[in-house]
């Protein structure tokens, strides 16, 4: 047997041709693992729960009404369900005065400024000058959807006093939470 140009590497013998070939399967090893992402990818968010913190008051009534009444929403809107879940708290001005309606209102050209119809009735809250109230909504359509998404939503609380509205808050959603992928 001839050795010449052949290497020893414990009871194995290489050629020349052997040799790069071992290199080559090396070196194509570390190019595939050096290509591995060494960290988690960022999760894929899928039907993000949107909420918002609603602050309501007469200066945002179209047109404004003077009134010390206020009051403030917490809402969560889940596109899995299209429903809203809500929780409410009002205070109307005069402790004599009662709460008459309450109502999502929203349009496709609603916006801040300008008054839009009732979307969605808002049922089961006090009668009195105060309340608080939480819920659930119907599911909506994808177009109300769409809308309450676009900022052209908002609430109203009516009383006695201001029967158009003593309060309003427009509803502005924060960034969609994927909440904990792991």
């Amino acid at each position: 047997m001839n050795y010449k140009n052949t290497y020893i590497m414990k009871k194995f013998f290489l050629t020349p041709k052997g040799w790069q070939q071992l290199l080559f399967i090396v070196a194509i090893s570390v190019l595939a693992l050096g290509a591995c992402k060494k960290y988690k990818s960022k999760p894929v968010v899928v039907n993000p729960i949107r909420t918002a913190n609603v602050v309501m008051n007469g200066a945002s009534e179209v047109p404004a009404v003077t009134t010390a009444g206020s009051g403030t929403a917490t809402l969560s809107y889940d596109p899995a369900t299209k429903m809203i879940t809500y929780q409410i708290n009002w205070l109307l001005d005069n402790p004599q005065s009662t709460t008459t309606n309450m109502h999502f209102h929203g349009a496709e050209n609603g916006s801040a400024t300008i008054s839009s119809p009732v979307v969605i009735p808002i049922t089961g809250f006090a009668t009195g000058n105060t309340g608080s109230l939480s819920g659930t909504t119907r599911a909506l359509t994808d177009l109300e959807a769409a809308q309450l998404l676009s900022g052209k939503w908002y609430i109203n609380v009516h009383s006695a006093a201001f029967p158009a509205g003593e309060i309003r808050g427009n509803i502005a959603f924060n960034s969609p939470s994927a909440g904990n992928p792991y």
